[in-house]
């Protein structure tokens, strides 16, 4: 990796990083230039999470690392990652008519500078809806499908944070569930290995841009 880039590797939850902390154990350029750190669970908590990382460790850019689940019709399994390619924030209520937004809601572009390497490491891309909660309905789980090929509960926080503060994001999620009546039950039997999955891809991309920057450096 660059010296001129910091990158702080972010996740709702300590769980979700700890198999990029086992894989990260040796350090990267002396651990001064990669650092993780959870952010909070929700949209509230990791837009205030990221806010209060990217003050005290002034990154140039950001990798949220997670779980999610995988809409109906997006063609994605469990076990799946994907690398995001956009993240917007969706309301149930405004989806089916019923409520409107008081701001733009369109879709935040997402960083796309290591989208290659993940790609290359296993990763698929994928649009990401961060609706407020889990939905449950199958019903309503079809019509959010428009929306986004997987659901996350805190990318969109995590991904404006990272915009109003003008540092570069990449989301990089495993598929522990199916959007739906059976998705907190998947959830609670995969995610472990969805996150750590994740992590895997992630950890991979990043030698593999360490590498690349290592090769083409002046001696």
């Amino acid at each position: 990796m660059p010296l001129t880039h910091r990158y702080l590797v972010v996740a709702a939850w300590e769980p979700e990083l700890e198999r990029f902390r086992t894989l990260g154990s040796g350090g990267v350029d002396g651990g001064e230039h990669l650092r993780a750190e959870a952010v909070g669970i929700g949209l509230v908590d990791a837009a205030i999470g990221m806010s209060r990382g990217i003050v005290r460790h002034i990154p140039t850019h950001v990798l949220l690392l997670g779980t999610c689940g995988a809409s109906p019709s997006s063609g994605l399994d469990l076990g799946d990652v994907i690398v995001g390619t956009s993240v917007k924030l969706v309301d149930s209520a405004v989806v089916e008519g019923r409520a409107a937004m008081p701001f733009a809601s369109d879709a935040l572009p997402l960083d796309d500078t290591m989208v290659g390497a993940l790609v290359a490491a296993g990763a698929k891309r994928a649009k990401i809806a961060n609706t407020v909660g889990i939905t449950t309905d199958d019903a309503l789980a079809t019509k959010l499908a428009e929306q986004g090929h997987v659901e996350h509960l805190e990318a969109y926080g995590v991904a404006r944070a990272c915009q109003a503060a003008s540092v570069g994001c990449t989301i990089v999620l495993g598929i522990a569930n199916a959007v739906g009546s059976r998705g907190r039950a998947e959830w609670r039997a995969n995610h472990v290995s969805a996150s750590g999955r994740a992590a895997e891809v992630a950890w991979s991309a990043l030698e593999s841009v360490r590498r690349s920057t290592t090769t083409h450096s002046p001696a």
